[in-house]
């Protein structure tokens, strides 16, 4: 019997195929309409804990908003290591370009619209982390332009966090509630099983060309 080479790529992409299938999610996930916490003015964060290494692909929140144009157009992000039940030092952080979808529903006069962005970035098992966003760039307050922007919480009763950004001297103070969002990861896969793997797929090659009195 031959074995093809669409065989051998088939069984590449069937291994990694099922590989990447894998993804948990981490979170508090949708809102429930009690509350939400400024964008604006503040840092907010909440933390999550991983359960296995993994990379973060995509980060889901929401928001309360007035109109469409109160979203600054992007998002500043952070992940912060855990400093005794708040945010301690800055370990990755960027600014995406989210995209936001009204939901439907509302709360205290305002919309709430899911934002969804991309990020590729590793996080260790078993680790503690704080999701920390702000409503455009971290350095500017939109709320001077008369925007209303606010995490949405999951839960009127948490651990959040903010930190005001005209007196970051007071530290991180808490919000008492659950904000809403949710971390998409997939898993890291381990170095032995690559290996495993990439040995599996030579040997079928060699096998296939052995048959066909190729050496």
């Amino acid at each position: 019997m031959r074995l093809s080479k669409s065989a051998v790529l088939l069984s590449a992409v069937l291994l990694f195929g099922s590989m990447s299938a894998f993804a948990g999610i981490i979170g508090n996930g949708p809102p429930n309409q009690s509350g939400g916490s400024d964008l604006n003015s503040y840092l907010e964060g909440d933390n999550f804990t991983t359960g296995g290494d993994a990379f973060v692909n995509q980060v889901q929140f929401w928001a309360y908003q007035s109109a469409p144009s109160d979203y600054a157009g992007s998002v500043d992000w952070a992940f912060y290591s855990d400093a005794s039940g708040a945010p301690g030092s800055v370990l990755l952080s960027g600014n995406a370009a989210a995209i936001g979808t009204p939901t439907g529903n509302s709360a205290f006069g305002l919309g709430e619209y899911s934002y969804i962005f991309d990020v590729n970035t590793p996080l260790a098992a078993n680790t503690m982390y704080w999701l920390v966003l702000h409503n455009g760039p971290s350095n500017v307050d939109p709320s001077v332009l008369g925007s209303s922007f606010y995490w949405a919480w999951a839960a009127g009763t948490g651990n959040s966090q903010n930190l005001d950004l005209y007196n970051q001297g007071g530290g991180w103070n808490s919000n008492e509630a659950e904000l809403a969002f949710q971390v998409s990861t997939s898993p890291v896969p381990e170095p032995a099983s690559m290996t495993l793997i990439g040995g599996g797929l030579l040997a079928g090659w060699f096998k296939r060309r052995k048959l066909m009195g190729k050496n």
